[in-house]
């Protein structure tokens, strides 16, 4: 009886060939739909885990892989250089470091502007227009500007008024003295006063100081005041002459008659109308 040893090199081969009868076995019956023996059934099962296990781990390499490519798209001068796993990590490190402390950075700039803004704000309205002043000389100040303006506009008021007050004078003049009135003798002087000269009807546009401005308006309201004064002076003494010329018709048409020596009672009546002429020729004079 001989005895054929078989070297160890050789027993793994067996092996894997009765793994792979078996699995072929296994696969033929199921196709047959022949029911499997426990232990081919075994083998299937564990072949299953294995392709499901298989599977699971290419897929978690691939999401690793797909990181790896996503980081180092985000690193900076990296295009068209290879790297490692372990390099992009690193790298990518480095970055995210820098990121922080260009943020705290940034903060620290915020704070120090917020800060220059409300001691900006706080500060008073005389020493921000002092400082405009010292910026730039001759800048006009804002408060200044308004108040200008508002005393030209009562320059332009005041020269309104006193148009107006010139056509109520005109007016007055047109009404007190008809085109075709008759002169009645008279042995009373009359005064004659002059009219004030006509005010200019334009307006100067005041672009000087603050004083000059304030200087210009009370010009033109004594001005004013002058005008009103010789119209109330000048309807005054037109009043006065119209009474005068009145009186002065009275007495032309109660003129006494010439009387005769010889009747007594027209004597009577003649010294009666001397009487009352003296007495007008006494109420005419001033």
């Amino acid at each position: 009886m001989e005895y054929f040893m078989m070297p160890a090199q050789k027993v793994p081969s067996l092996q894997h060939f009765r793994k792979t009868e078996k699995e072929v076995i296994g696969g033929l019956c199921s196709l047959a739909n022949i029911p499997l023996t426990p232990e081919t059934q075994r083998d299937q099962e564990r072949r299953i885990r294995r392709e499901i296990a298989n599977s699971n781990e290419r897929r978690r390499m691939q999401s690793i892989n797909a990181g790896f490519q996503s980081l180092k798209t985000l690193i900076p001068h990296t295009d068209g250089e290879k790297l490692s796993k372990a390099a992009i990590l690193q790298q990518t490190a480095e970055y995210i470091f820098s990121l922080e402390q260009e943020k705290t950075r940034l903060l620290q700039q915020n704070t120090q502007l917020k800060r220059f803004i409300q001691e900006f704000n706080g500060s008073s309205p005389k020493r921000r227009r002092a400082e405009d002043k010292d910026e730039g000389i001759g800048s006009p100040d804002i408060w200044e500007e308004e108040k200008a303006d508002d005393l030209r506009r009562e320059m332009i008021e005041l020269r309104q008024q006193l148009d107006k007050e010139r056509s109520v004078r005109m007016m007055l003049e047109e009404q007190l003295l008809p085109p075709h009135l008759p002169l009645a003798p008279t042995h009373h002087p009359t005064v004659i006063v002059p009219a004030p000269p006509p005010p200019s009807h334009h307006v100067n546009v005041v672009t000087m100081g603050h004083s000059s401005v304030i200087s210009s308006v009370s010009t033109s309201r004594q001005n004013l005041d002058t005008i009103v004064q010789a119209i109330q002076h000048i309807e005054g003494t037109r009043e006065k002459q119209l009474q005068e010329e009145e009186l002065r018709r009275a007495v032309i048409v109660n003129a006494p008659r010439p009387c005769g020596e010889s009747d007594t009672a027209s004597d009577t009546e003649c010294d009666d109308s001397d009487a009352e002429q003296s007495k007008d020729d006494a109420m005419g004079d001033p």
